[in-house]
């Protein structure tokens, strides 16, 4: 169990994890309600869904046992994995409705590191739970991560990404220490969405799509597919590629004629429609999925990416009006200069991104545009002899490079 939990998960990948058990056990004619609480001491994630029956629970803590076929935790290892990496021990406690038995299951990191013996973790029956009662509790405790103040917001805006389009379509609930999560929407390059529609014998589909930069996880990108206006998968990647790691294609598809599992959480890929409207995607993004040209490489100063216009600062000539190019930066412009000064502050502050010919991670660039909180990359050597001003391009202040636009 001590290597299921190093599985290179984020905090909030773990998170989610526990989080994508809840919707799949979502129960029909019922909004999902998941509440995430995270203190110094424990990480509580509670549903109100279907619960499990005492088998389910007992073999929940058996590692790669899964009766879920097409959700979103269908192996089996989410649960054991998430909560070994958040903490030493976890509680779990559930509970069907119409039933008055609640199930509890105890684990332990240090138990199992001394027995390595599933059966020292035996399931608790009480009885006289009111009959009303449905969902499940997880309780992390003995956590082996920090909680600071910016990864609680990290979290937070993670989950209005990832859970974005349940919450936006009215399909979940997610309450975050008290306060709903908002919904992340995509932010479409240019604003420029493209409608698309594919006809193929019964089956009909339709949507738009658009291009947005990927983030740190480079994973939420594709489709929020869509049956008769009802939510059925999120960042689905029918017709697309993998690793589209600079400009991704995300957008929403609906589609009705392929058939659906039999608890409408996702389309059966085996199916002779499905795979026709895959190969007919596949064909029409084809000559959208091209990867951007790299044209410079440096040190990632600071996080993120972004897309704008150069605007070459020279500082180190001395025919150039320092004073009138630092005047010349506009929101959202990508400020590119030998090297940045203090005097350089109030333009930065309206620019999207920082790319320097000089410097380390503790230059001044590299301290200024994580105090501002914009992408950076320093240490290019030639970025004002290439660069020209008025050039598009893409930072990615997360890998350190430079892309055509």
């Amino acid at each position: 169990m001590t290597k299921i939990s190093q599985t290179g998960y984020s905090i909030q990948e773990a998170l989610s994890e526990l989080i994508d058990n809840s919707i799949d056990a979502r129960r029909e004619g019922h909004k999902p309600v998941v509440k995430v609480d995270i203190s110094e001491d424990s990480v509580v994630i509670a549903d109100n869904g279907i619960g499990m029956s005492e088998e389910q629970t007992s073999n929940s803590i058996r590692l790669g046992f899964s009766n879920k076929k097409g959700q979103l935790g269908e192996f089996g290892l989410g649960m054991k994995t998430s909560t070994s990496f958040l903490g030493q021990a976890f509680t779990l406690i559930t509970t069907q409705e119409n039933s008055d038995e609640q199930y509890i299951l105890q684990y332990d990191e240090d138990e199992w590191m001394k027995h390595g013996d599933w059966y020292k973790f035996p399931l608790v029956v009480e009885r006289g739970v009111e009959s009303s009662k449905s969902g499940t509790i997880i309780l992390v405790s003995r956590l082996k991560v920090d909680f600071s103040q910016k990864m609680l917001e990290s979290i937070q805006e993670e989950f209005g990404l990832r859970f974005g389009p349940f919450i936006q379509n009215g399909e979940l609930d997610l309450i975050f220490n008290g306060k709903p999560c908002e919904a992340n929407k995509p932010n479409i390059l240019d604003d420029e969405r493209h409608e698309f529609e594919f006809k193929i014998d019964k089956v009909h589909a339709h949507g738009w799509w658009g291009y947005q930069l990927s983030g740190l996880n480079k994973s939420y990108y594709g489709f929020h597919t869509f049956r008769r206006g009802r939510l059925v998968t999120v960042f689905d990647k029918i017709g697309l590629t993998p690793n589209q790691d600079i400009k991704q294609i995300v957008g929403e598809l609906h589609i009705d004629g392929i058939p659906i599992t039999h608890d409408k959480k996702g389309f059966i890929k085996e199916s002779d429609e499905y795979k026709a409207l895959e190969n007919e995607m596949r064909q029409y993004f084809k000559p959208y999925e091209r990867k951007p040209k790299r044209i410079l490489s440096g040190y990632a100063a600071s996080a993120g990416r972004v897309r704008g216009t150069v605007k070459v600062i020279r500082t180190l000539s001395q025919h150039t009006d320092i004073q009138k190019s630092l005047e010349n930066v506009k929101r959202g412009d990508i400020v590119v200069t030998e090297m940045t000064r203090p005097q350089y502050l109030l333009a930065i502050r309206r620019a999207a991104g920082i790319i320097t010919d000089l410097g380390g991670n503790l230059c001044h660039a590299a301290i200024v545009s994580r105090e501002f909180n914009i992408p950076c990359v320093v240490g290019t050597q030639n970025a004002t002899s290439i660069l020209e001003d008025g050039k598009k391009v893409i930072l990615d202040g997360n890998e350190g490079y430079i892309y055509e636009d």
